[in-house]
């Protein structure tokens, strides 16, 4: 038999597999339960005034939780074996740090010369130099930390975007789109972390700009787990103005432009330094408070103690200058959506049709605030990590970003096939059976720029060799903005979607035999 047709009698083998599958009319009958009218229900109230925009810790999220677990109640399924819904998650917060810069004798403005963002250091530094790492680049194309020396313990400067040739083209592209590292200051900075320094100052242009889109960061409280607290590790990261800039390292002989002019023409970093004495000096104050994760559990019959977790983080920013955070597609979208999942589970179990595996529907506090309600989870499971299927994980599915800006039937699906083929196969063939959504993979990409794959509460999951799935419909210009409100809400394309989670949560809930964890690649951070 020759090679091409063993392929082609494998594909039609593939092929009718898929085909022969036929529609379960029992888990049809509950996913119709899943209502645009329901959601709407649901959303309207979790981003409505009263709930202030679902600030951890605050009473907006406190509202929010006792509204779950109501929701939860009304259903018939039984609290936490304490006679609860909440596994409480016990957080450090910090309001913003009073910080001070000093050089030489003159003092930077806090906001005006530099913002600092997050992290609960506190701490006072001194020291004589600020060493400038060029770009903060290490790419097999350029690197700026080639043949550097160790600068562990040390002040370290870094330039924004990426260097440049002659043409006026990216060194790392060789085009005249920059590169990820330019595109994203994070990756910088957390390449700069592993160096040890203990402070980074990261140049940011056009400064007032990004400031302004980071004030909500910098004017609120920062937060751990209580539990986890690493204080003396934290590196503090201070953005500053390019004047600022030019100040710090004038000792130097440069300016930040004739430094970047200067690394852009030769096309390899200098090692610049500039001796003057800086002090900094970081006061930050520290209380203890609890936050709560809603638990639903539906317990399942013959393979109970098998679990499927489904996910959707309820809190949001709160409140800032006198404006409310509503958080409508960020993300009440999803939790809407976990409400009505847990909905017809419990409705399910009730009539007597399963599920077979225990389900728990869990909405997750602090995840704005670094995931922390889903690490606390991962870190203090109330159900075994080893009895864990997958995790399908729902985080803003109400809206459209531009690439489909005329096409609200579609879904970005993340992380899917990164632990276990079985789970990416199982959605398809849900989505192929029941909903014949578009399911696009872009984000997917372990060199996705934005990093989407560990930017949301399935990645505490995955890191304990947990299958995932990531259900989201991107971004767009209301993210993490007052104006993510209700009215622009899409219930119809929220319907469709929340159907293909039910009935992948169905499958892996009902099937003989649990998924297998076939890979072993969970993505990187």
């Amino acid at each position: 038999m020759n090679n091409k047709l063993i392929i082609l009698l494998s594909f039609i083998f593939c092929f009718n597999t898929i085909n022969a599958q036929t529609k379960n009319t029992i888990a049809e009958k509950y996913a119709s339960s899943i209502t645009e009218k329901d959601l709407k229900d649901y959303l309207y109230q979790l981003a409505g005034d009263e709930f202030l925009g679902r600030e951890t810790g605050e009473i907006g999220q406190k509202l929010a939780a006792e509204y779950l677990s109501n929701k939860f109640r009304s259903f018939g399924i039984p609290p936490l074996a304490d006679g609860s819904y909440y596994q409480k998650v016990p957080l450090i917060i910090s309001p913003p740090a009073e910080v001070m810069i000093n050089l030489a004798g003159n003092r930077f403005n806090d906001q005006s010369d530099f913002f600092f963002t997050r992290g609960l250091v506190d701490t006072s530094l001194a020291q004589n130099k600020v060493y400038c790492v060029g770009y903060g680049i290490d790419d097999e194309k350029y690197s700026d930390y080639a043949g550097l020396e160790d600068v562990s313990g040390k002040f370290i400067l870094i330039l924004p975007g990426d260097p440049m040739d002659k043409r006026g083209n990216s060194r790392i592209t060789g085009s005249g789109e920059i590169s990820n590292w330019a595109k994203n200051s994070r990756k910088k900075i957390a390449l700069a972390k592993t160096k040890n320094p203990s402070v980074i100052f990261y140049v940011t242009e056009p400064f007032e700009e990004t400031r302004s889109r980071f004030t909500h960061y910098i004017e609120s409280k920062s937060m751990k787990l209580a539990t986890n607290v690493t204080v003396e590790k934290d590196i503090p990261v201070f953005y500053i103005s390019k004047e600022m800039g030019d100040k710090l390292i004038s000792k130097s002989g440069y300016t930040i432009d004739k430094l970047t002019s200067s690394i852009n023409k030769h096309g390899k970093t200098l090692r610049v330094e500039s001796l003057q004495p800086l002090l900094i000096d970081i006061d930050k104050k520290v209380e203890k408070i609890d936050t709560e994760n809603v638990l639903a559990y539906i317990e399942g019959s013959d393979l109970k103690d098998e679990l499927v977790v489904l996910t959707a983080h309820y809190d949001h920013l709160g409140e800032s200058h006198g404006k409310i955070y509503y958080g409508a597609d960020d993300n009440a979208s999803g939790t809407s959506a976990m409400i009505e999942l847990a909905e017809a589970f419990a409705q399910a179990k009730k009539e007597g049709n399963g599920p077979r595996r225990s389900v728990l529907i869990m909405a997750v506090t602090a995840e704005e605030k670094g995931l922390l309600g889903s690490l606390y989870y991962t870190d203090n499971p109330v159900f075994p990590l080893s009895s864990t299927v997958a995790n399908l994980n729902i985080d803003m599915i109400g809206r459209r970003d531009k690439k489909y800006a005329d096409d609200p039937n579609y879904v970005y699906v993340i992380g899917s096939d990164k632990l276990s083929s079985e789970l990416h196969t199982i959605n398809e063939q849900m989505n192929t059976l029941y909903t014949n959504i578009t399911l696009d993979y872009v984000y997917n990409d372990d060199k996705d720029p934005n990093k989407y794959y560990s930017r949301s509460d399935h990645y505490n999951f995955a890191k304990n060799n947990i299958p995932v799935i990531f259900y989201f419909n991107g971004s767009h210009e209301d993210y993490h903005e007052a104006s993510d409100t209700k009215e622009k809400i899409e219930f119809g394309k929220m319907e469709k979607i929340t159907r293909l989670v039910f009935y992948t949560a169905w499958e892996l809930a009902n099937r003989d035999k649990r998924i297998s964890v076939d890979k072993i690649s969970i993505g990187k951070e």
